[in-house]
């Protein structure tokens, strides 16, 4: 299939095109951040019509969330010129969502079945865009993932390393409990599900994925914390660490139930703890190693 790949320098597109490219098994069509600030829906129809896409793949939307450049109502109306390409083109849309549409107030995993309840601020605008999908296409796929985190920026577990290297301290709670999602299995499961779509697999409904183990921030950022602390600009990393869990405070619940991927797409979880090595040596690479400060 041809897949245009929206977003192809953020994290989650790198690491598509990383999984991608070896397999050959698609035609990846790629299109920067930068490419994607239209300013007129000509200009959409234009990118989409040249690709001539199978499938549009999205990952615009959920880089953004540990993004300096906020997702606001321009994101929206983008998104709505979008479908209108993809229906003009025969297009199907793979859209890249997040847990975040959910308030959080649950305390068991969220269902797809389960209506999602976010008011105002990032999560509404999150919720405006799936509607502005599931309202004007039939062909369209929402995968919606639990935090991401990776060793490229934009995401929260580079902003803490960052802080950390400026020995200043990072505040996390357990109270905020999810589970997290590596970029990389992103990229297995996006394919995954694109190789079926091929395949002829249905190419709209909602889905969740996250990986395996529900934990709480406190508990992640000490995970990472053990595993960065290892090489020298981190070796105080620890003791940057401050916990600001308030029992007073209401638990916030991001935790999605994955059988609904599982059954319908064979698709299996792996737990977050096997990629956070990844994730810092992946930072220390891009980020450090040009420093020559790297020592283990």
């Amino acid at each position: 299939m041809r897949v245009l790949v929206l977003g192809n320098d953020t994290p989650v597109g790198y690491s598509i095109s990383a999984f991608a490219n070896p397999l050959r098994r698609h035609d990846l069509i790629g299109v920067s951040m930068d490419g994607t600030r239209w300013a007129r829906p000509r200009q959409v129809r234009r990118v989409v019509r040249d690709a001539a896409p199978d499938v549009v793949l999205d990952t615009r939307i959920v880089t953004q969330i540990d993004s300096s450049d906020r997702i606001g109502q321009r994101d929206v109306q983008r998104t709505a010129w979008l479908a209108d390409a993809c229906e003009r083109e025969g297009a199907s849309y793979f859209y890249l969502s997040s847990a975040f549409v959910f308030s959080g107030k649950m305390t068991r995993p969220y269902l797809e079945s389960d209506t999602p309840d976010v008011t105002g601020g990032l999560g509404g605008v999150l919720l405006d865009i799936e509607n502005i999908l599931t309202s004007r296409l039939d062909d369209v796929f929402i995968l919606r993932l639990g935090r991401l985190f990776a060793g490229r920026r934009p995401n929260a577990l580079c902003t803490a390393l960052d802080t950390l290297r400026r020995s200043q301290t990072v505040q996390v709670s357990d109270r905020l409990q999810g589970n997290p999602v590596h970029v990389g299995e992103v990229a297995r499961v996006c394919m995954g599900i694109l190789d079926q779509m091929s395949t002829g697999a249905d190419r709209y409904g909602v889905f969740h994925y996250c990986s395996l183990g529900e934990t709480g921030y406190l508990d992640f950022a000490e995970a990472a914390m053990a595993c960065a602390s290892q090489y020298e600009p981190f070796v105080n990393a620890r003791k940057l660490l401050q916990n600001e869990t308030n029992d007073n405070q209401p638990v916030l619940n991001h935790t999605l139930e994955c059988s609904k991927i599982r059954r319908e797409f064979g698709i299996q979880q792996l737990p977050w703890r096997h990629f956070i090595d990844r994730a810092v040596t992946r930072y220390l690479e891009l980020y450090v190693k040009a420093e020559g400060v790297i020592d283990k």
